[in-house]
């Protein structure tokens, strides 16, 4: 679940800004102005099939379940640079909820209604680059890997003419956290589809064509759990031109999830593998974004 969260946060909290320089091209960019508040709504429904199988070959029945949640938060760029470059932003979430949908019994992810009043703090530079980022003191476990360094896209340094697409590819480690190691990487494609209308702003379509990978290693002894999650992600977002923020996007992702838990080893016992457990989860998703 906690690597679920991740790959969540991280397509719930993106924000990119466009501006026209020709008629017949488009240049994206970021364009921070100090003081400028935008409030969003992101709505999330999917599906989840989890799986579990002990090693010492017990079967446990494949179950179900639904999801829904909302999260509502407020970008606010705190300040700006002289020249622009650098970037402070505000991420002020507001009333959020994760419900978990099991043979119509509903349940809360009382963590995620936690996040309500809290406040994230991110510094970007205007082509797109997290410098640093600063989650909310005191969160629940399950949102400590919340991860921010691809909050905003990395546009190309070229203008762009309708059907032209662009590639990013990454990969970042995180050793920040004393119990585990995660290893991120990125692959993806964005191709400007037009220019549209969307809820009376001019916006530019973009299309996106995205795999992720997430793998989580232990570090501790104490906690034995290490997990790969595969997604993919597709999808559109329109970006107003004038001001250049995210208008609305409509996000499908897939993700598998597999996690193995085993006790941590100790002198009177070495019965490990018999232990061990392995967590399958399969999640589709459909994501939402609003400018409110």
């Amino acid at each position: 679940m906690k690597i679920f969260l991740k790959l969540l946060f991280v397509s719930i909290f993106m924000l990119s800004t466009v501006s026209v320089q020709a008629q017949e091209k488009i240049r994206l960019k970021y364009d921070f102005k100090a003081g400028r508040k935008l409030a969003y709504e992101v709505l999330i429904n999917g599906d989840v099939d989890i799986e579990v199988k002990p090693s010492d070959g017990g079967q446990i029945p494949k179950n179900s379940a639904r999801l829904q949640g909302k999260f509502s938060y407020t970008h606010e760029v705190t300040s700006v640079n002289d020249d622009g470059v650098l970037a402070n932003i505000n991420v002020i979430y507001g009333q959020s909820y994760m419900n978990t949908i099991v043979n119509n019994q509903v349940i809360p992810n009382t963590d995620v209604t936690y996040l309500k009043g809290k406040i994230a703090r991110v510094t970007v530079t205007s082509d797109g680059k997290i410098k640093d980022f600063e989650l909310p003191v005191g969160l629940p476990a399950s949102l400590q890997n919340a991860d921010f360094k691809k909050m905003f896209l990395i546009f190309p340094n070229r203008n762009l003419r309708v059907g032209e697409s662009w590639i990013e590819n990454s990969e970042s480690v995180n050793d920040d956290n004393e119990n585990f190691s995660i290893t991120n990487t990125l692959n993806s494609t964005h191709t400007l589809l037009g220019i549209e209308k969307k809820y009376g702003h001019e916006c530019a379509k973009v299309k996106v064509l995205a795999s992720t990978s997430t793998i989580t290693i232990s570090k501790s002894a104490q906690i034995k759990l290490d997990g790969k999650a595969l997604g993919k992600v597709e999808g559109i977002i329109y970006f107003e031109l004038d001001s250049g923020y995210i208008v609305y996007s409509d996000l499908n992702t897939i993700i598998n999830n597999v996690v193995v838990t085993q006790p941590a080893q100790d002198e009177k016992n070495q019965k490990d593998k018999a232990s061990k457990i392995t967590t399958i989860l399969d999640t589709n998703l459909k994501t939402v974004t609003k400018l409110l």
